[in-house]
């Protein structure tokens, strides 16, 4: 029963897409565009991406509907990239704000800290780096677009399967979008309304509902694996670590996979870290397949696009992929980033447990209160 709804629900989330492509192309891509000309600006897109994961608390939501806005014509790749970086920083705040939930003992609540903050770092270290050299060379937009052709082949603009996905949401669009139920709303502008909310809308709630059943179903025989994981061995064996971070590695990936919501994975975490059943390293190595897992949901759901704006739909989401793949490939191949990461999250959880007060303030001020004023004083000035 449980695998039928996550398939209800991955067919929710194709529909949900396909309604906001028919609300875009009723009122018209350039009107909708005004939308998301704040985001022109790099940094803008960036807070913009933090601010929306942090509100949703879900970064396959932010970076699945970029990805539909992407394949409507309404964005393109250069304005979606910051975006979606912000979107891996933005799920970050997650499983920060359940390390309080050790509160009570600050050295419990010190090394859950320790597991949510390494989660941040990475994204945070990461976005520094790539979006300085996205905004100065293009390497993810040229790369992303490399890969998008070769997968679609020359003069393609949608996936192979593309067609056979739309053959059977069709019928549902023609239904309720705008030259159906909602088209007779009274008005084109309702109507656009309503199948622009209801799309996003149905993004939404689709991918909880499949987070949480996948969770239900996957939660125990992740569990036992990371237990009997646990009994790798020491982790200053060369051998050892090398294989105990990529078992991690794969662990997190599957795991976030089956999810969807490397948060999940993240905050699951926390309590290896705090029994200490689980080396930070190892952590770290979970932590950063989780990261590359959560890029899956995007990249599926531009089966749903179609038309000229299928590739580049691709292409956006092939640059959330490229973003995670090549942080955790850095990662786990220089071992002094990954003690930096370690250190400035051990380092972090230690001011953190200094006042919870004070660390609940900050972690609401950066995910939400500092992108908002920002993007509300930049908003009135232009």
């Amino acid at each position: 029963m449980r695998w039928l709804i996550v398939l209800v629900s991955i067919f929710a989330i194709i529909v949900g897409i396909n309604l906001i492509l028919d609300g875009v192309y009723n009122v018209g891509s350039a009107s909708t565009a005004r939308m998301y000309d704040l985001a022109r600006d790099p940094l803008i897109g960036l807070l913009i991406g933090i601010l929306a994961t942090a509100l949703v608390q879900s970064s396959t939501t932010t970076t699945t509907l970029t990805v539909a806005a992407v394949g409507a014509g309404i964005v393109s790749v250069p304005v979606a990239i910051p975006i979606i970086m912000g979107a891996n920083v933005g799920t970050t705040m997650t499983a920060l704000l359940v390390a309080f939930s050790y509160m009570g003992e600050r050295r419990e609540f010190k090394k859950a800290f320790t597991t949510a903050a390494m989660h941040l770092w990475f994204n945070m270290l990461v976005m520094m780096v790539l979006l300085t050299v996205e905004m100065l060379f293009h390497p993810l937009q040229n790369i992303s677009g490399e890969l998008a052709e070769a997968f679609l082949g020359a003069g393609d603009t949608s996936a192979p399967t593309t067609h056979v996905v739309q053959a059977v949401v069709e019928p549902f669009i023609a239904l309720i979008g705008t030259n159906g139920l909602f088209g007779m709303a009274g008005s084109a502008g309702m109507a656009t309304l309503l199948t622009l909310g209801t799309g996003t809308l149905l993004i939404l709630v689709a991918i909880r509902v499949m987070s949480y059943q996948l969770r239900m179903i996957t939660a125990a025989t992740a569990h036992s694996l990371l237990d009997k994981f646990s009994l790798s061995g020491p982790e200053d064996t060369p051998h050892i670590g090398v294989r105990s971070n990529l078992i991690g590695f794969g662990i997190g990936l599957l795991f976030t996979v089956l999810v969807t919501a490397s948060s999940v994975t993240v905050s699951s975490m926390q309590p290896f870290a705090v029994t200490q059943s689980l080396k930070r390293r190892v952590i770290l190595a979970v932590i950063l397949g989780a990261n590359v897992g959560t890029t899956l949901t995007a990249t599926v759901a531009t089966l749903a696009v179609v038309g000229v704006y299928g590739a580049f739909a691709l292409q956006a989401a092939l640059v959330h992929v490229l973003f995670n793949v090549i942080g955790s490939t850095l990662v786990l191949s220089i071992p002094r980033l990954s003690q930096m990461i370690i250190s400035l999250a051990e380092t972090s959880a230690g001011i953190a447990a200094r006042s919870y007060t004070n660390a609940l303030i900050f972690i609401l001020g950066f995910y939400i209160a500092i992108p908002a004023a920002v993007l509300l004083l930049y908003t009135m000035m232009n």
